[in-house]
């Protein structure tokens, strides 16, 4: 074979070997390209481990043995806002107000930028008609965040006992009708109302008023 013939057929066995490449790599009809998958979930710190675990026994209302993990992860990170607002919520939902008291009322002095303490402590004092006091709370917690609609609600509600209380004074000392009719339209209003306590606080760093509602006054709630 002569030099030109063997540069030819060497370049057909080039293009050949070309072809074959191009065939192993490509995909048959109807085949999908393999997609990485997607990273991975960050991994949770221990201390957020800590806080998925005790939200799950909140959830699941196992309040005993959350209140435990709580006071666990508290010894380890004193500064927890949402965790120490949590073990009041577990308090109330165990009727243990005077505890629950203590833990808003020590949130309110660590964290005092935080509204929601002051208003949770508010609803703890109406339900023990402690009404001067809850007032006072909730001033506190609108003045740290003039913009949460929940304390405002509940101030309204404060104000209206306030005020029936008032007019109830009135009738023992000189009752009249004007005054026993205005009574009348506040008990009806108030009879079923509880002033409504948020069910989480955000981080220090970031105040939130879109936590979710919980009432009192219904039980399991």
């Amino acid at each position: 074979m002569n030099a030109a013939r063997r540069r030819a057929h060497a370049l057909t066995l080039a293009g050949a070997t070309l072809g074959l490449a191009g065939a192993l790599f490509a995909l048959p009809a109807g085949a999908q390209a393999i997609i990485d998958p997607p990273p991975p979930a960050p991994l949770q710190t221990p201390q957020q481990a800590s806080e998925s675990a005790i939200n799950k026994l909140v959830e699941a209302r196992k309040y005993s043995d959350a209140l435990a993990k709580i006071d666990d992860h508290i010894k380890q990170y004193p500064r927890d806002a949402q965790v120490r607002f949590t073990r009041g919520r577990v308090l109330m939902e165990m009727g243990r107000t005077p505890e629950a008291i203590d833990a808003f009322t020590a949130l309110t002095q660590d964290f005092p930028e935080l509204p929601e303490p002051y208003n949770n402590l508010a609803a703890l004092y109406a339900q023990t008609g402690e009404y001067d006091k809850a007032r006072a709370a909730l001033e506190n917690a609108i003045r740290n965040n003039p913009g949460f609609a929940v304390a405002y609600s509940n101030l309204g509600d404060v104000y209206a006992k306030l005020a029936q209380q008032a007019y109830q004074k009135a009738l023992k000392i000189s009752p009249t009708a004007r005054v026993s009719a205005r009574e009348k339209v506040l008990a009806d209003m108030l009879a079923p109302q509880r002033a409504a306590p948020v069910a989480q606080t955000p981080s220090p760093a970031k105040p939130n008023d879109a936590a979710a509602l919980k009432n009192i006054g219904k039980s399991g709630n």
